[in-house]
């Protein structure tokens, strides 16, 4: 069986719709999700001569596309810095809610149990307001944590895509948390 010879002008139609509801479902913004699917069917026309069809030109183009999803979040977590001795405004710090040891809750933080969001339509609300609450995010934090648990890419890998310390990194985690779970619980998750 010979490999097909990928025919860029049928991209838009054959892969389109599936490449940006990936990019939709990762980045949230229907602007970037187009953006993003542009830019690997342009990242893809440009390398074409490297093409192996040692995977299906579908494969290919989603490896391209999760590249470019990276990238996005690289970009966005450059735009603001959170750094280590960052004042907390006299708040609670991330030590009042995680255990140092292994960055889970502490037993008197640790979040209530949640609706039960077994219904399909609660099930849609439920992914609604975390979208929401993930937009809210600082930039740096959002990227962080749609790396992490959206691309589900190690802590490792996060921290030399994004040239963050293992320190950093577990600051920025926390947060995140901390902000998504105060959001949550202000559209009525999480406290009874």
């Amino acid at each position: 069986m010979t490999p097909s010879i990928p025919v860029p002008a049928q991209w838009p139609d054959r892969y389109g719709d599936e490449l940006y509801r990936f990019a939709l479902s990762r980045v949230s913004d229907s602007e970037t999700a187009e953006e993003l699917v542009q830019e690997t069917f342009l990242s893809a026309l440009d390398g074409l001569a490297t093409f192996r069809a040692e995977a299906s030109e579908r494969t290919w183009l989603f490896v391209i596309l999760r590249r470019k999803i990276i990238d996005h979040y690289r970009r966005q977590a450059r735009t603001t810095r959170v750094g280590l001795d960052e004042i907390n405004e006299g708040g609670p710090t991330e030590a009042d809610f995680f255990n140092p040891e292994d960055g889970h809750w502490t037993n008197s933080q640790t979040p209530v149990s949640w609706l039960n969001a077994d219904a399909a339509l609660e099930q849609q609300e439920l992914h609604e307001i975390l979208a929401r609450c993930q937009e809210r995010l600082p930039p740096q934090q959002g990227a962080v944590f749609a790396m992490r648990f959206v691309e589900e890419l190690s802590a490792e890998e996060i921290c030399q895509e994004l040239g963050l310390s293992s320190a950093n990194y577990w600051v920025i985690v926390h947060r995140a948390k901390l902000q998504l779970r105060r959001c949550l619980e202000k559209h009525g998750l999480g406290k009874n």
